[in-house]
């Protein structure tokens, strides 16, 4: 078993400082992030991920992006908290490129679990200022789709809301960010960010 992959009973049991699921958009997979963070009580934009464990089932096809995500962010003693949540897709996709065949890239579920389970520690920890700043541009909360997600589809051409819930699960959990997603879609073509794609 990879080092960092718990079984479905441990993941049961697991106790973290901060905890994300997210799944594919179809309902027919999931992955469970949990992790554990070093605090720096004198600044606390310089705490940062000491360790990650994670549970997936039914997500085979995303074992690569995966471990490509955990390594990124587990490197160097780990990465701060902040620069997980700027994470784009595209970054796991760059670290994983010469070890799969990307093809249509498909979401990447753990990097969206991964942000939970940061916003999930502020609030946890009682962060309410970093957690309202982590969740404002975040669309969809189901799926933690941000603002930013849609924006990068929007410039890889990707233009209806259809196609980007498709990619990003958005709209496809309880369902109540269709229209605010959709508005914010119409927003990015109607001023030209999808003209560059």
């Amino acid at each position: 078993m990879p080092e960092h992959l718990l079984s479905a009973e441990q993941s049961e049991l697991y106790e973290s400082d901060g905890f994300g699921i997210s799944n594919n958009s179809d309902g027919t997979g999931i992955v469970k992030i949990f992790i554990h963070i070093r605090k720096d009580s004198m600044i606390p934009s310089f705490d940062a991920l000491t360790d990650l464990k994670y549970f997936t089932e039914g997500l085979e096809e995303q074992q690569k992006l995966t471990a490509s995500l955990i390594e990124m962010v587990t490197d160097g003693g780990g990465m701060f908290v902040e620069d997980i949540l700027k994470l784009q897709e595209r970054d796991v996709y760059s670290m994983a490129e010469e070890k799969m065949e990307l093809g249509n890239t498909p979401p990447v579920i753990a990097l969206h679990a991964l942000k939970k389970a940061v916003c999930n520690y502020f609030e946890q920890t009682g962060q309410n200022d970093r957690y309202n700043k982590a969740t404002e541009d975040v669309l969809c909360v189901c799926r933690h789709v941000t603002a930013a997600d849609i924006e990068d589809l929007i410039q890889k051409g990707k233009t209806t809301y259809e196609e980007i819930s498709k990619i990003t699960g958005s709209g496809t959990g309880c369902g109540s960010c269709a229209n605010k997603v959709k508005d914010f879609i119409d927003g990015k073509i109607n001023t030209g960010l999808g003209k560059f794609a």
